[in-house]
């Protein structure tokens, strides 16, 4: 029976998480240039764009089309691309990865990036700016949680020695979790004010 702790034996599941940050991290600003433009619903059906299958969508009317279309189309091209680097990275974890946790953090990732399409279909759907606050919101959850697939795949993080204690270990473990919950509260309240009636 492998060992569950921690060993670098491929380095596919560690570039293919490098991968998704790079592509969330413009996926998530795109998101504000959609609502910046209130491009929400520039494309008014979901999963399709105007009946075509999103990726068959004929690139001459996206690219030089009206700019609100551009975007709110390029923001689902980003999601979509996404969504599948998701898969591919679960499917490498579940194929070369001894660390059951992380295959199961692999397995929460996409139902995070699932959960976050549908939000954003349901948005269109329902023509909600609710559901838009709330997509908002997780978004910025999901991108966390890719930069956190690609720390834990890492050859620094999978050969770091066992850490030491620090004698300040419980105070900076509270410092850290309340400034996270303070940057995600700015994002709430961002989205509140930017997604206005």
């Amino acid at each position: 029976m492998p060992s569950t702790s921690a060993t670098y034996d491929s380095p596919l599941p560690h570039r293919l998480a490098v991968l998704l940050c790079a592509l969330v991290f413009p996926l998530v600003w795109v998101g504000g240039l959609v609502t910046t433009y209130e491009a929400g619903m520039a494309v008014p059906d979901w999963p399709t764009t105007y009946g075509y299958n999103l990726f068959l969508y004929p690139w001459q009317t996206w690219l030089f089309g009206p700019w609100d279309l551009f975007i709110e189309h390029g923001h689902r091209l980003l999601a979509a691309t996404a969504g599948l680097l998701v898969i591919a990275e679960l499917a490498c974890l579940l194929a070369v990865e001894r660390r059951r946790w992380l295959r199961w953090y692999g397995v929460a990732l996409l139902a995070a990036v699932v959960a976050q399409g549908v939000l954003g279909g349901m948005r269109v759907h329902f023509d909600e700016r609710e559901l838009a606050k709330i997509h908002a919101c997780t978004g910025p959850l999901f991108f966390a949680m890719c930069v956190a697939m690609a720390v834990f795949t890492s050859r620094r993080w999978t050969s770091a020695a066992p850490a030491q204690a620090h004698p300040h270990a419980q105070r900076l473990q509270i410092l850290a979790i309340a400034t996270a919950a303070i940057a995600f509260l700015q994002i709430v309240m961002g989205a509140r004010l930017r997604h206005v009636n």
